[in-house]
């Protein structure tokens, strides 16, 4: 009896072992690749997709043991999820490595964004629903919809003061993005607001 119960530790021990072997080995390849993919690719958006590649690169082989430990089909509808879990584990394994690459993927997308599409022109009607949308007649006479979602660069005091840009002439940035829609059970892209000023 006294030896089954040993042997029985012992298996366990080992089992414990091997489960944190495989998860540094998943970290350990991650990290690698990362490393590779940064000194290849100098270019942000190719960086990210690269990136993808590495997590679900590191996690294959572990598959299975993904599955039966956090149940995560790692090319299945909980990638995302294999993602943060990936981060997790390479934390632990490389985390200056980790933190210069999401540190540069916070700069890319701050990029991205100043780098929006620009729109002179006067607002014509202001509808109010789940978003404020700025009716805009720009310069060249197009209407554009011009959605409030997110924070606004503005010297305005926008939740009081956007009323009082009805007919008035604005400059302002902004990124066409998708969103679910569930009046439409879609998605659908929609121009949102980064910057808006007076003209």
């Amino acid at each position: 009896m006294k030896n089954n119960l040993t042997i029985l530790v012992m298996a366990l021990m080992s089992a414990a072992g091997f489960s944190q072997e495989y998860k540094a080995k998943i970290g350990q390849t991650a990290c690698e690749c990362f490393k590779k993919v940064k000194a290849e690719s100098p270019d942000p958006e190719l960086l990210e997709t690269k990136m993808g590649f590495c997590i679900i690169n590191a996690a294959e082989p572990y598959a299975k043991q993904l599955k039966k430990e956090y149940d995560l089909d790692i090319l299945g509808d909980q990638s995302s999820e294999t993602g943060k879990l990936i981060a997790t584990l390479m934390l632990k394994e490389c985390p200056d490595l980790f933190m210069e690459m999401v540190n540069s993927e916070k700069k890319g997308s701050i990029g991205k964004a100043s780098l929006g599409t620009s729109v002179s022109g006067t607002v014509t009607r202001i509808e109010k629903g789940n978003f404020i949308i700025f009716h805009v007649i720009g310069e060249d006479g197009n209407l554009i919809k011009l959605y409030w979602v997110t924070a606004i660069d503005s010297g305005l005091d926008l939740p009081r003061e956007y009323q009082s840009l009805l007919n008035k002439k604005i400059n302002a940035v902004y990124e066409k993005n998708e969103i679910f829609d569930p009046g439409i059970n879609d998605y659908r892209n929609i121009n949102i607001i980064s910057t808006l000023k007076k003209d």
